[in-house]
């Protein structure tokens, strides 16, 4: 941890530097994008690092495309173009803090939602504002949807829509095709994209209705102009406020459009965390781009895909479901098994830990007892619920579930200690799988 820190502050010194140099940061914006670059390419790797040098380089590549044409609208915006330490942190405050439970919490997956979802938020506002002050159609005010002139705060335009969705959009697509080695699930793309991007436009466009509402506003009265500046105008001119609260700056509106999008995004996955139903996750125990060699593996207790029968959960008698397998291959000296479920709110939940089974071992027949250790079986070890055994679906009110029966074929000796968390047998078994196969259940209240 602390030599991924130490690379992630010497990525973020660098690009800053770089930033700096080209102007597309302040001194203070430099600094604060050190930090959160460090905390986020330290705790996040590779890529929460592409998600944020999307973010990063696209919207200064805009910034920078368009100076010239954009000019003429500065004295409107609080601040120029060169990002200052309030907007760094405005921008990616809410996806270094995301970034930072998933250091706290590196086996949930939530973190990675919010995160991915505050992005996309800020990307689609930065390319709203970039992009639809050059729209040639009057923007409208999102309250009461007046003719508005371009750079009003709180305005809207069909161009200035398109780029925020486009901006959301990319972000989303990046996250999408990084998601599995991020996360350690698997996903449909193109769910996962619409609501990564329409989060992100909804983050935006909440930003757009806090500055036509209740962001302050000022007039310059020499200039006759509304402006986000304060205490003065461009022109030296001390500015009025005309609408808004003193205390909600352009910062704090832009924060809010990334916590906006953040937790939509997470409304949705904790209402369906498969995203798009029955994607099987990722090994959690396979390095990315490996594969493990499967063998057959089947249940009389529930077909493969099908529902749970409620004998099986917490809902009825809490049995252990039944489950056959054959043809393991050849050097395997034991076997494991474990039941997860990775729809819950929480991450990934386990609900079974068995291991030390021996090799010739061929089925386990419904209702294991609860015992830590079980001749001829194998060894319980402590689920997610913390307690030895077996425990089944008992999922939250809301879509379906999914349980993966996944039984593993190693090469190391049944010898294994006794209370072994799933967590633990997963970090034992890394370098020793031969094989693995998964048998799959719903259930749902």
């Amino acid at each position: 941890m602390i030599l991924r820190l130490l690379l992630g502050l010497l990525l973020a010194l660098l690009i800053s530097l770089l930033a700096y140099r080209a102007r597309a940061l302040s001194k203070g914006g430099a600094a604060a994008a050190a930090l959160e670059g460090t905390l986020i390419f330290g705790l996040g790797g590779l890529p929460a690092a592409v998600l944020l040098m999307t973010f990063f380089v696209s919207s200064s590549v805009l910034s920078r495309l368009f100076a010239r044409r954009k000019s003429r609208f500065e004295e409107k915006f609080s601040k120029g173009s060169r990002r200052d330490a309030g907007q760094v942190l405005a921008n990616g405050g809410a996806a270094t803090l995301f970034m930072l439970i998933h250091g706290l919490l590196p086996g949930q997956v939530w973190p990675w939602v919010g995160f991915t979802a505050a992005l996309a938020a800020v990307n689609a506002d930065t390319w709203a504002t970039e992009l639809g002050i050059l729209s040639r159609s009057t923007p409208r005010l999102l309250t009461d949807w007046k003719p508005v002139v371009p750079g009003t705060s709180g305005a809207v335009s069909l161009v200035g829509t398109l780029a925020a969705l486009t901006g959301a959009g990319l972000v989303a697509l990046a996250a999408g095709l990084l998601w599995q080695p991020a996360t350690g699930l698997s996903i449909h793309l193109l769910p996962f994209f619409a609501i990564m991007t329409l989060s992100g436009l909804a983050g935006a466009l909440f930003d757009s209705l806090l500055g036509a509402s209740v962001q302050a506003i000022y007039r310059c009265p020499a200039c006759d102009k509304e402006t986000e500046r304060h205490p003065t105008h461009t022109c030296g001119t001390p500015t009025q406020l005309i609408r808004g609260w003193t205390w909600l700056n352009n910062d704090l509106v832009n924060t809010a459009c990334s916590l906006v999008g953040a937790i939509l995004a997470l409304a949705v996955w904790l209402l369906n965390p498969a995203w798009s139903g029955a994607v099987r996750p990722a090994s959690l125990l396979a390095p990315q781009g490996e594969t493990y060699m499967s063998f057959p593996i089947s249940s009389t207790s529930f077909e493969e895909g099908g529902f749970i029968p409620e004998r099986y959960t917490c809902d009825g008698e809490n049995r252990s479901p039944a489950l056959a397998w054959r043809d393991l291959p050849s050097g395997t000296r034991s076997l494991a098994l474990m039941t997860d479920d990775p729809d819950a709110p929480v991450g990934t939940f386990t609900h079974w830990v068995l291991y030390n089974m021996p090799a010739n071992l061929s089925k386990l027949a419904e209702g294991i007892n609860k015992d830590g250790s079980i001749s001829g079986v194998g060894t319980q070890g402590t689920n997610d619920f913390h307690r030895l055994g077996y425990d089944g679906p008992c999922p939250p009110k809301g879509p379906a579930h999914r349980y993966y029966f996944t039984l593993y074929a190693l090469d190391i000796a049944p010898t294994l200690p006794a209370n072994l968390s799933a967590s633990q047998l997963r970090k034992t078994m890394q370098g020793h799988i031969l094989a693995q196969s998964q048998w799959v259940g719903k259930y749902g209240r």
